[in-house]
């Protein structure tokens, strides 16, 4: 262990008193302080020393002590931190949360599916060396099981009201979005057949003139899904516009879409299914496309 291991942890660095001064020229002579403590310069805008708890040192020195005796890890740690020191002090109370001396099994609802404790390492109770909690058969499928039951990943993502991201087939694509176009209806005169008794199954049925103003305008196609998207109901009715609010809640279709770069896959965290199949087989081997 380096031995100015408690100051890398708990301080951090002066922190420099910038502002005391002016890009260019110093501070007039007569806009100085008249008298002034050796201390004040440091803390008038706190130019001191304060605590980082920076415990990432702390935690690589334990990983590279892996398999190691834990009585000579102790004993090193001992020999540069004192006790009579708080800040050394200060330093050994943080063992506790990085080594389970005394490892024992934890019960709960936050702990049912592994048991095993918090700390990422742990004495063996039988040899005494200092070993990961993670290599642990128990830690090893409760990762596993985590991973089965991982939720998929999304199928859309959102970026503006009319882009977004879509997976199609494995692959990602940039969708446009674009509105519907405002639908046009005309009257037509038609003849109807309707039960003269609604309630009666077997009522009699009768022919009845009617006015139905029907849909004119032209369907769209949606890129991505080849559909014919309606611009609304085919009949201009309460029934027809409340089922046509169901099935388009947006009012918009797919214009265009674009294959994402691997820049672009990398910025947004995302990967193809056909680099993922890549990645998983052997080297030297190719996925047939």
């Amino acid at each position: 262990m380096r031995d100015d291991m408690a100051r890398v942890i708990v301080e951090r660095p002066r922190i420099p008193d910038h502002s005391a001064r002016r890009k260019g020229r110093s501070v007039p002579f007569d806009q100085l302080p008249a008298q002034e403590g050796m201390r004040r310069p440091h803390i008038r805008f706190w130019g001191g020393k304060q605590l980082n708890e920076n415990l990432a040192p702390l935690r690589r020195y334990l990983e590279r002590q892996v398999g190691r005796p834990w009585d000579k890890i102790y004993s090193d740690i001992a020999a540069h931190l004192r006790v009579d020191s708080t800040v050394q002090q200060h330093v050994r109370d943080h063992l506790q949360d990085f080594v389970a001396i005394t490892p024992r099994r934890l019960s709960g609802w936050r702990h049912r599916h592994s048991g095993l404790w918090w700390q990422p390492f742990y004495v063996d109770p039988a040899s005494g060396l200092l070993k990961r909690t993670d290599r642990l058969p128990e830690a090893k499928s409760h990762r596993q099981t985590r991973r089965q039951h991982r939720p998929a990943a999304p199928e859309r993502i959102p970026l503006a009201e009319d882009r977004e991201l879509r997976r199609i087939d494995g692959i990602w694509y940039e969708v446009r979005l674009a509105p519907l176009p405002e639908p046009i209806y005309r009257p037509f005169r038609e003849v109807q057949t309707r039960k003269l008794k609604p309630w009666a199954a077997n009522g009699p049925v009768v022919s009845v003139d009617v006015s139905v103003r029907r849909l004119v305008t032209p369907a769209v196609v949606d890129v991505v899904t080849r559909a014919q998207v309606p611009a609304g109901p085919e009949i201009d009715d309460e029934a027809g516009w409340r089922t046509y609010r169901r099935q388009q809640p947006n009012r918009c279709y797919a214009a265009g879409k674009r294959m994402l770069s691997k820049a672009e896959l990398r910025r947004h965290g995302l990967q193809n299914e056909d680099q993922r199949r890549d990645a998983k087989l052997p080297v030297g081997r190719v996925a047939s496309r």
